[in-house]
């Protein structure tokens, strides 16, 4: 009974768009690869931290299933596929694709830790999923013995696109991956191989935690007065005692529009290089804003995030009114864009560099981001009606 209430609710909020998706979260009782937990918290659908710990933070979760489900119809996913999955977790999204590609497909599943394969393994051998492959290995390098797949994804961010996940996947497979262009803005891309690049067939928001590896140290947020945090993109010397200078006035509280989540998740992070989040240590709660260092000045939302039917929201202006100002430009500039027609391209570092409104370089592929077709759209469609 929970779990049929909790399809109807992704079906109700378009997450689940068609039956072959719907019959698998139907007939996979996620409650099953989270033993131990109360079965209200299961299918409620959110986010379930399964592994922390004080250094390294969230380790592994099973993710919330209103992203998992978008990111599954991402995959048009076909009977008899081969599909890698990067970041087994609980092994939940692992058994949906099982369900997906039936008797004749193949699932491959690869977590840098041993700990989190074995326990997969188990509820997967519960759950009636035996056929799925769950290895120990650096998510980064894949899974070679088995390849070409026709499908790739993965369940935690990456900067860069590793070259051996495109050298796996068969001209012309998708793969499905949270992007973490700036550390406050990510994306979920749908890429599809076209020789050695990757061209985008889709994207919807989604954030995820970021895939680790071996090889490659996690940026740290700035920590300033010993109980705040601040995460930006690139940080610079001072942006702490700064952000501590401000937090100590007394910000001026101006009612403002609703910002949309998808806006403030995903747009307003790749646009703008000088988003910040702040938050205390050791709580969830966060304040997503801006920061403009040349007048000293810092705007921040609120509530953050804003709850979904709210018309209005309220900025805390700290400082000169400059921030306040940028942020409402770029509200004004990315009203009318829409997340899933933003257009990402992926080519090869060392070719030639292309135009776009945003570039991201990576060592091994830069991106270029079209947002402003994607606002074009938005307005043609509107004066279409």
């Amino acid at each position: 009974m929970l779990n049929a209430r909790m399809v109807e609710r992704m079906k109700a909020s378009g997450a689940i768009r068609s039956p072959r998706i719907e019959d698998a979260f139907r007939e996979t009782p996620r409650h099953l690869f989270l033993p131990g937990v109360a079965h209200d918290l299961v299918y409620s659908g959110q986010a379930v931290v399964t592994r922390s710990d004080p250094e390294r933070g969230i380790t592994s979760s099973s993710s919330e299933v209103n992203i998992m489900a978008p990111m599954l119809e991402a995959l048009s996913i076909e009977p008899g596929q081969r599909i890698l999955e990067i970041g087994v977790g609980t092994g939940f999204n692992a058994a949906l694709l099982d369900r997906l590609v039936g008797p004749d497909g193949q699932i491959v599943s690869v977590d840098i830790q041993p700990d989190v394969v074995e326990d997969a393994r188990a509820h997967l051998a519960a759950a009636g999923h035996s056929r799925v492959t769950a290895v120990a290995g650096d998510g980064h390098a894949g899974h070679p013995a088995l390849a070409p797949y026709d499908r790739i994804i993965a369940t935690a961010s990456v900067r860069d696109i590793p070259l051996a996940w495109r050298d796996q996947l068969r001209e012309g497979g998708l793969l499905v991956v949270p992007m973490r262009f700036r550390l406050a803005a990510q994306i979920v891309v749908t890429f599809m191989r076209a020789g050695d690049r990757f061209e985008s067939a889709g994207v919807v928001s989604g954030g995820f935690m970021p895939l680790r590896t071996e090889q490659e140290a996690l940026p740290k947020p700035v920590t300033f007065a010993d109980e705040w945090e601040a995460t930006l993109d690139s940080p610079r010397e001072g942006d702490g005692d700064l952000v501590a200078e401000l937090l100590r006035g007394e910000p001026s509280i101006e009612a403002f529009r609703a910002i949309p989540w998808q806006m403030t998740f995903s747009l307003i992070g790749l646009v703008d290089p000088d988003w910040i989040v702040i938050g205390r240590k050791q709580q969830a709660t966060r304040w997503w804003g801006l920061l403009d260092r040349s007048s000293r000045s810092m705007v921040l939302i609120w509530p953050m995030p804003l709850p979904m039917a709210a018309a209005r929201s309220s900025l805390l202006v700290y400082g000169s009114p400059a921030a306040r100002d940028r942020l409402a430009a770029l509200v004004d500039a990315l009203a009318d864009v829409r997340v899933e027609r933003l257009r990402v391209r992926a080519v090869p570092a060392d070719g030639q560099r292309p135009a776009a409104d945003a570039i991201f370089d990576g060592r091994n592929f830069t991106y270029a981001i079209d947002w402003r077709a994607a606002k074009n759209a938005g307005e043609r469609g509107a004066s279409a009606t």
